[in-house]
């Protein structure tokens, strides 16, 4: 990637607020260890509306459970990466997204991104619930953040893009 490349990404107003916002978020999803009773609780109970926080499915520092499980803070993270490098990466992406899925309509191609990004989390979930194969942490979080930074990336792409003119339909 040059910089003659990363000139041309047209970063719009909102990759700027929407990537610092989920850069946020996960910074309170690791929060919870550090700050104590209500705080604590308000901040569990906010993340609690997305995600099941099992304690043992969950990271925890100082024995602490963060405010997320392995798989959502993969999840998490790998979007505000695939946010934070979309202008690096938006072309190479784009191009790799179209040979991948060259008789996909264009269209359908990020729906079709985004459930291949879910086929490695539910392949690991069913072994799991079949007990043909134990998940581990670092297996929800790397299917978390496969997701994720699918997810990052086509949602960088949908900032960074030049908007479509639309067409007119007054009569002339």
């Amino acid at each position: 990637m040059s910089l003659s490349t990363l000139r041309s990404t047209r970063i719009t107003a909102g990759w700027l607020w929407f990537t610092p916002l989920v850069a946020g978020l996960v910074a309170l999803a690791f929060l919870p260890p550090v700050l104590e009773g209500g705080a604590r609780m308000g901040l569990m109970h906010g993340f609690s509306l997305v995600c099941h926080q099992i304690p043992e499915r969950s990271l925890a520092i100082g024995g602490v459970p963060i405010a997320l499980c392995h798989r959502c803070t993969g999840l998490l993270v790998g979007l505000a990466v695939g946010l934070a490098v979309a202008p690096l990466l938006i072309r190479s992406a784009s191009a790799a997204g179209r040979r991948l899925l060259g008789g996909v309509p264009g269209r359908h191609r990020a729906a079709v991104l985004l459930l291949l990004a879910l086929i490695p989390a539910s392949v690991d979930w069913a072994l799991g619930a079949t007990g043909l194969w134990a998940n581990t942490p670092t297996s929800r979080v790397l299917t978390g953040a496969i997701i994720g930074l699918v997810a990052g990336l086509l949602i960088g792409r949908a900032f960074l893009r030049p908007p479509v003119r639309s067409l007119s339909l007054t009569h002339t």
